[in-house]
């Protein structure tokens, strides 16, 4: 009764801060929450319209085809959503049970070690969960109105998610703990990279089994396709979570509710198992490896350099002042040594290498679908360009945390300070924006024009969502935070994410014309030089806007604010 009395006071607490945030915002949170209202709405139509006429397409399809691609495809959205959700659980439970600032003061507080274990299990799962949740929920609603279900469907829907989603975050945090009682902190950063190349080199290989291309062969019987129809009638994995929702959500849509009500009983069951597991492991370790983590933190380095740090040969070069060079070589140190920084660059590096599989193995014998993918493919990496920078560009200011005072007492000015976060973030990722896009379209065998085009193209788009990121981060800081990843998934990141987006969405809708008239003095013949230079013009002018417009507006926020 004590534990409940504290997890009780814990939730309470929290309560309190999220309600004088909302009762009590900022004058600019009204605008700002506006704003990301209307950006979510217009993204949430335009994923419920994809995804529906996605499944009407599929549906069309003969000899059942269709109807088991439909099951498929949510089986592949469900492990998607469970693999997201275990590896954001992963990464945020390493900074809320063990790096949050306020862990020292509750630890030292009469509050029983049970309660704190819950209520940051809860703040884990919703901090892994709420995004996916939100991204994915206009799908499984153009998935019920396109089939005409009843109500029943998005109780069912309701009532199977939490399962989902706890499983993971247990499996995530359970592993952390494990990971946190056997090895010190710092060999623990080289166990997450270890676990990220096991992960990486597991997902080659089951792409390279599965040889999806073997289907796209002209010479494929009607015999083949209806065995394949018959491979496809049951997921590959009936033990896993995705394939019990899976089979629960279309069972349902199907009127088999009893099976439907089977599958979320097993869901409910595999979570309060491991929900027993994890309670009975994470009181016997979790309270000694935060006091290791502390012994290892306040320990002593051991390899101290005399004379002061110095700064790298490569450093030294780079036309910045030294004031910039100073914050360039902290930024990487600081980088250097987070590991939910850079643990999520395994999984950006796993579905690299799993989309240019796909495009070797994509059945392109037509020149022109070649170049369509080529130009699709701008688009696909200036998204992957926007995540990016969403986790890592958009954080850089707030990181400087409660220091920032610091900046404005230096005689650096904050028009330099941004400079020099958009000068060290620019050349990593305008690098892989061009690896892969040179990559990609070679393995297309495009030709140069095409090639001219996508290199510049992604150029900048770097320039813009750079340039986006580091003046939106600097416009919506937020220097006290107790894990990284609040300050991506805050009301300034969501907008950053959602403009990028729809900046990137706007270069691919401008660069589509010029590509269409190329493809028509090529193989038809016809001219249209100045109307191509006009839809160049605009792409260029919209990425310096973007980049510009957004820096100009956050170095007069910091120079406004009060420190």
């Amino acid at each position: 009764m004590l534990a409940m009395s504290d997890t009780y006071k814990l939730i309470r607490v929290r309560w309190l801060f999220l309600k004088n945030h909302l009762a009590h915002p900022a004058p600019d949170k009204w605008g700002r929450w506006g704003l990301i209202g209307i950006l979510g709405g217009l993204f949430f139509v335009a994923n419920y319209a994809f995804f529906y006429r996605m499944v009407r397409y599929l549906d069309e399809l003969p000899f059942r085809v269709g109807e088991e691609l439909i099951f498929q495809l949510l089986n592949v959205i469900f492990l998607t959503l469970f693999v997201m959700v275990l590896f954001s659980a992963i990464i945020a439970s390493l900074s809320i049970y063990y790096i949050s600032s306020d862990l020292d003061f509750l630890h030292s507080q009469p509050i029983s070690k049970g309660s704190i274990i819950r209520v940051r299990f809860i703040q884990t799962l919703i901090n892994a969960s709420w995004v996916v949740l939100v991204f994915a929920f206009p799908i499984f609603l153009a998935y019920g109105y396109y089939f005409n279900v009843d109500f029943g469907y998005y109780f069912y829907l309701l009532a199977s998610l939490p399962p989902f989603v706890a499983i993971p975050t247990l499996l995530g945090v359970l592993g952390i703990m494990v990971l946190m009682w056997f090895f010190p902190t710092d060999k623990a950063y080289q166990i997450l990279s270890f676990m990220g190349l096991f992960y990486l080199a597991c997902m080659v290989a089951f792409f390279r089994f599965l040889s999806p291309e073997k289907f796209f062969d002209k010479k494929v019987s009607d015999e083949a396709i209806i065995a394949f129809v018959e491979s496809l009638k049951m997921p590959e994995f009936g033990f896993h979570p995705s394939s019990w929702m899976t089979i629960g959500v279309s069972s349902w849509a199907d009127q088999q509710v009893g099976t439907a009500l089977w599958q979320l009983a097993y869901l409910y069951a595999a979570a309060l198992i491991l929900g027993g597991v994890f309670w009975w492991i994470s009181r016997k370790i979790y309270f000694g490896s935060w006091r290791s983590y502390q012994e290892v933190k306040s320990a002593p380095r051991n390899k101290v350099r005399k004379g002061g740090t110095q700064k790298p040969f490569w450093l030294s070069i780079l036309p910045l002042s030294p004031g910039q060079k100073g914050l360039f070589q902290k930024d990487m140190i600081v980088f250097s040594r987070d590991p939910s920084y850079w643990s999520q660059l395994f999984i950006l590096a796993a579905l690299v290498v799993v989309y240019i599989f796909n495009i070797v193995n994509l059945p392109l014998e037509n020149v022109v679908l070649k170049n369509v993918v080529s130009v699709l493919n701008v688009g696909l990496i200036g998204f992957v360009l926007s995540a990016l920078a969403s986790r890592f560009v958009f954080s850089t200011t707030s990181l400087e945390g409660n220091k920032m005072w610091t900046i404005y007492t230096s005689p650096l000015k904050m028009e330099r300070f941004l400079m020099g976060k958009f000068l060290m973030y620019f050349p990593p990722l305008l690098v892989i924006g061009e690896l892969l896009v040179i990559v990609s379209n070679i393995l297309l065998q495009v030709d140069a024009y095409v090639m001219q085009v996508s290199i510049v193209g992604i150029l900048f788009i770097t320039i813009g969502v750079v340039g986006m990121a580091v003046g939106m981060g600097a416009m919506y800081p937020k220097f006290k935070y107790e894990n990284i990843s609040e300050i991506s998934s805050g009301t300034g990141g969501i907008l950053f994410i959602i403009s990028s987006l729809i900046y990137v969405g706007l270069v691919l809708v401008l660069g589509a014309r010029p590509m269409y008239v190329h493809f028509t003095q090529r193989f038809l013949g016809g001219a249209g030089d100045l109307e191509v230079m006009s839809f160049y013009a605009l792409v260029i002018a919209l990425s310096f806007y973007v980049a510009i417009e957004p820096m100009r507006r956050g170095i007069r926020g910091l120079k406004e604010m009060d420190f």
